[in-house]
């Protein structure tokens, strides 16, 4: 994998590319027998290249292939300054991209489209849909994402409209289009549109709403997009759900975070051969730029993850099955109870593992659970299940000695389940590091944070229950293998 050969903060089981720096996922697609996995890339860290489709394969979801860039920019083209977010789908054994081009003379991005007939070198660019008229003022627009959707080619792109106080402020929006031969297009209107609130907060909507991406299941449409800023540029995505219509998403409700942690953007959605609606993100770094330039490489790809929706339409996140794979043998497994008054270590942790948790108590009238990864002296990254809040948060306030690497404490609410009559409690998640990132699962939620320990491993796992009274159940810690290059 890129990197210093002795970078234990570099990921072994997540994608990205060999050198430089990596961040949107672009157009996931099966085609042919394989996944087919696409990226934006740039070939040096300060990014002062132009942007590039990394590519890489799968037959499974686990072992990744890289290749050369598949969509490259062209001199004297609206693309020559980058291809930027987009997406692919298969129709007639072609594959089709849609991007935006990157034109440094133009305030928008615009939109194109081109092919290949085998998914590793898409060429033939041409001009897909014309930004917005300038009376509905129009101040942001990029990231096509085409489906197949109610008999007929749609495409959203991701827009930003200015607005006065009197109308409600800024208007972030995904715009619908439709085609019957992928090639023209027709404007519909608004599939779903939202005046910003809650700015600044965790549930800020947004100026403008980049990457849209959308999957219907069953009767509930879930639209994923991330809420962008002018001054602070990326926050977070949010996802929204209402009834899947063909002209609209109809009667959305909350917007919603799809990622707890810090380190989640720009989702890129597919739906597989079974059926199952896949999403990859893009795992931004949580560390000072000057640290990303010292250790030459920047950025890399979440794990896969499905997404479901409950019966209510709340959209719930799921590490696909196929994960397990990367299990190469368990470190240790313990099994409760664990003691109120003393601590369980598991040593000898690699820097690629899983930890999968399950514990019961009695009641939630306790001391939080406490899993510390011990890393080095006066450093550890800390997951902590508070009982009574009923809540699992990751806490890395002391995870590394870099004062260039980000704190913070994030949390999954409702992770705790039971509790009815003061009845007992229990708490299951999922936890797979990866060097320097780490994704955590619990109750149909997901958070993503990145951690940069000084020391290397092996580390150390130290459990403990909490005053309170024993907890039951079991910390298993699996050595996960390398799986891309």
């Amino acid at each position: 994998m890129p990197a210093l050969p002795n970078d234990h903060h570099a990921p072994h089981f997540h994608v990205r590319s060999v050198d430089g720096y990596v961040n949107d996922p672009n157009g996931p697609v099966h085609y042919r027998g394989s996944y087919h996995l696409y990226f934006q890339q740039v070939f040096d860290t300060p990014r002062t290249g132009p942007v590039h489709w990394g590519h890489a394969t799968s037959t499974d979801l686990v072992t990744w292939t890289l290749h050369r860039p598949a969509l490259t920019p062209s001199p004297g083209t609206p693309d020559e300054g980058g291809c930027w977010s987009g997406n692919t789908v298969a129709a007639d054994d072609r594959l089709y991209a849609f991007y935006s081009a990157c034109d440094s003379v133009n305030p928008f991005q615009p939109v194109r489209r081109a092919e290949s007939a085998d998914g590793f070198e898409f060429t033939g660019s041409i001009p897909m849909v014309d930004a917005p008229d300038a009376s509905e003022s129009p101040v942001q627009f990029r990231d096509p994402f085409v489906w197949w959707h109610h008999g007929r080619w749609c495409m959203l792109v991701g827009a930003g409209l200015a607005g006065d106080e009197a109308d409600g402020g800024a208007l972030g929006q995904a715009r619908l289009y439709e085609s019957s031969d992928l090639t023209n297009w027709t404007y519909v209107g608004p599939f779903a549109g939202r005046r910003r609130t809650g700015e600044g907060t965790d549930h800020d909507t947004g100026m403008m709403w980049e990457c849209p991406q959308y999957a219907s299941l069953g009767e509930w449409g879930v639209l994923l997009v991330g809420a962008w800023d002018r001054h602070e540029g990326i926050t977070h995505v949010l996802a929204l759900t209402g009834r899947d219509e063909a002209d609209r998403l109809a009667d959305p409700g909350p917007a919603v975070r799809i990622d707890q942690g810090p380190n989640f953007y720009a989702p890129s959605v597919m739906r597989d051969p079974d059926g199952r609606v896949l999403v990859w993100g893009w795992v931004t770094e949580g560390r000072d730029a000057s640290a990303s330039i010292e250790a030459d490489w920047s950025g890399m790809l979440t794990l896969p993850r499905v997404l479901t929706v409950t019966d209510e339409g709340e959209p719930r996140w799921h590490p696909p099955a196929e994960l397990a794979a990367l299990r190469d043998g368990a470190v240790a497994s313990l099994e409760g109870p664990f003691d109120a008054d003393s601590s369980v270590d598991v040593e000898d942790v690699p820097a690629q593992f899983e930890l999968d948790l399950a514990l019961t108590a009695s009641g939630t009238d306790r001391e939080s659970t406490q899993v510390r990864l011990v890393t080095g002296e006066a450093e550890h990254l800390d997951l902590l299940v508070d009982w009574r809040a009923g809540t699992v948060t990751v806490d890395r306030d002391s995870a590394s000695l870099d004062s260039r690497s980000h704190r913070g404490t994030f949390s999954i609410a409702d992770a705790v389940t039971g509790g009815e009559a003061g009845g007992p409690v229990s708490v299951e998640l999922r936890l797979l590091v990866d060097g320097s990132v780490g994704e955590l699962f619990a109750a149909g939620q997901a958070l993503t944070c990145r951690f940069y320990p000084q020391s290397p491993p092996p580390w150390t796992l130290r459990v403990t229950a909490g005053d309170g009274g024993p907890v039951d159940g079991r910390v298993t810690a699996w050595r996960l293998r390398r799986s891309v290059g």
